[in-house]
């Protein structure tokens, strides 16, 4: 059980650090590489959960690797075509942006051991606040489509960790992945308009 527990714990911190590399880095295909990653360890943190179906976090896996897929075909296009549509500068630098990201992470385990939800166990609690905060970040502080497009499906992600958690309906999940099939198909073509106007 104690070993469970560790492992438990440095899922979320790999997960949390994940998606604070999503912040923090300037490169749009490091961002899709732990993007992707941080969809693969909530499906592990998925598995770890008593009472979740392991088919759940096949499909967790599945659908993240495909968004990642996705995004980075629409990514590789933009860059090859005009690349300063998907590596124009922050507006803030990288050291607040990690900072910000540790602050949501501290925040989301004050949250989770204040106000613990019955239904949900503590770590995917602790993920999936981390997850939405840091999403929330990425959204409001990207500055491109890419990215702020990342940061909105991190904040699904994050909720998405907690809905498998607590329901394991085919068609709620179903939907759920169909929402943010959407997302990125928004995200690829804004991308792909911006890529068009700066070019």
């Amino acid at each position: 059980m104690i070993g469970e527990e560790i492992l438990s714990e440095l899922m979320i911190l790999l997960i949390a650090g994940l998606a604070a590399l999503v912040l923090t880095l300037e490169d749009w295909r490091g961002w899709l590489l732990a993007w992707a990653l941080m969809g693969a360890g909530g499906g592990w943190l998925l598995q770890q959960t008593p009472g979740v179906p392991g088919q759940l976090a096949s499909i967790q896996v599945l659908t993240s690797a495909l968004l990642a897929l996705l995004l980075y075909l629409t990514g590789w296009q933009a860059w090859k075509a005009a690349p300063k549509t998907l590596t124009s500068r922050p507006p803030v630098h990288w050291r607040f942006r990690a900072l910000a990201a540790l602050f949501f992470h501290y925040l989301a385990r004050i949250l989770a051991a204040r106000f613990p939800i019955p239904i949900a166990p503590a770590p995917i609690l602790i993920t999936t606040y981390t997850l939405i905060g840091i999403g929330l970040l990425i959204a409001t502080l990207g500055r491109s489509p890419l990215q702020v497009g990342l940061g909105i499906l991190t904040m699904f992600s994050g909720y998405g960790l907690f809905y498998f958690s607590v329901q394991d309906s085919l068609l709620a999940i179903g939907l759920m992945a169909g929402m943010n099939l959407v997302i990125a198909f928004l995200t690829a073509a804004l991308t792909l308009v911006r890529q068009e106007a700066s070019a």
